[in-house]
């Protein structure tokens, strides 16, 4: 029997020196970003999750924490990964399988085509046209429920919620939803955003967990792609610009904030900062996040520069022929250290694309949501214009 603090300190290490010592692309640093996997190739199937200290790879539905990774890499039992990753020998990276592009399209179609069918069963989200969900959800969350019709949401009273339970994907959920349709530059779906509703708290999301575990999982989950790609909630006017943010949430919100600056312009979001800001050109020292190496010595977590990987084609893309101007929004309630480099990043690249771009921060410790729900409990405050 392995002792229990041995599996533990195998269970420990960072799932990032995991990955990069069995021959993952340095990428996999960048949360959201999928590389090539390190055993079956690809193009962009594997991704790390640094928060829970797990990998993924979509193809293979084979997923877990470090130990989990060397038997993936490698076909070792348990005991045998666990003495690979607890012992003094260097980890031998994999004989990764050619790259398979076709397969590669193959998997990607069909997670759009899945993206489609879902999209498909979405009903309208006006009260006018029987909708109510996404309605009562804005409501609760205190956004005014847009003047204009967003072609590009619509709700289902009951969504299914996938979770990788004992090697297999099962329902532990079913519930109302919000849908998102992502498209792609040129236009064409390539997946839709969900987000769980319960009505019933205070935010409007639903809290999910895993039936194992206990963990809270996320409530937004995107099917498909979102590689490159945007929710369109309005076109905008000519000259009116675009407003750029992470979330359906934070951009309504901003704009019921900002009327005046809001009236003309288009609102898009980009999903996750990863597809806004893109690849960073470099790795820069995080000052206070620390992560512990394969002896235990701690060293400072790194994260994304300020500097633009220009050579990042799968990120968000926006011509300037597009827009001339451009507001990027940035929240101010996760890690602000990481976020604004990451929002910096993504001024620069815009810039370097001839865009004039800035950002608009949410105040400290808030979203763009939180500032509109305080200003709503304050019937006196008037919106910025």
């Amino acid at each position: 029997m392995i002792p229990a603090d041995t599996i533990a300190a195998a269970r420990n290490k960072s799932i990032v020196d995991v990955a990069l010592a069995l021959g993952a692309a340095e990428a996999v640093k960048i949360d959201e970003r999928g590389v090539p996997c390190p055993l079956c190739g690809g193009r962009d199937r594997f991704s790390i999750d640094k928060a829970k200290n797990v990998f993924l790879c979509r193809p293979s539905g084979t997923g877990g924490d470090p130990i989990a990774l060397v038997q993936h890499v490698h076909g070792m039992s348990f005991h045998e990964a666990i003495e690979l990753l607890t012992g003094e020998k260097a980890l031998p990276a994999a004989k990764r399988a050619p790259r398979n592009d076709q397969q590669d399209n193959q998997y990607r179609e069909k997670a759009r085509l899945r993206a489609w069918k879902i999209w498909q069963d979405g009903a309208p989200i006006e009260p006018a046209r029987h909708g109510h969900w996404v309605h009562d959800y804005f409501s609760l969350r205190a956004i005014p429920f847009p003047a204009w019709r967003i072609k590009a949401l619509r709700e289902l009273s009951q969504l299914p919620y996938w979770h990788r339970r004992n090697g297999e994907f099962v329902v532990i959920h079913s519930g109302p939803a919000m849908l998102a349709a992502i498209t792609g530059p040129d236009g064409r779906f390539i997946g839709v955003h969900r987000t769980w509703l319960d009505l019933g708290r205070a935010n409007g999301k639903a809290v999910i967990a895993d039936p194992d575990t206990g963990e809270v999982l996320d409530s937004k989950k995107v099917e498909g792609s979102q590689r490159g790609g945007k929710i369109v909630l309005r076109e905008g006017e000519p000259g009116g610009g675009c407003v750029l943010g992470e979330g359906i949430e934070t951009e309504l919100s901003w704009a019921t904030l900002h009327p005046s600056l809001a009236a003309k312009a288009a609102l898009w979001v980009g999903v996750n900062i990863g597809n806004i800001a893109g690849k960073a050109a470099e790795q820069i020292p995080h000052p206070s996040m620390v992560v512990a190496d394969k002896l235990g010595r701690k060293r400072r977590q790194k994260v994304g520069g300020h500097e633009p990987d220009l050579s990042d084609a799968h990120c968000l893309q926006i011509p300037a022929d597009d827009f001339e101007r451009l507001i990027l929004l940035g929240d101010s309630d996760s890690d602000r250290f990481t976020t604004q480099a990451a929002m910096l990043r993504a001024r620069k690249r815009f810039e370097l694309a001839g865009h004039s771009a800035e950002i608009d921060w949410a105040p400290d410790g808030q979203d763009f949501n939180d500032a509109l729900r305080d200003m709503a409990a304050r019937p006196q405050a008037r919106a910025v214009a």
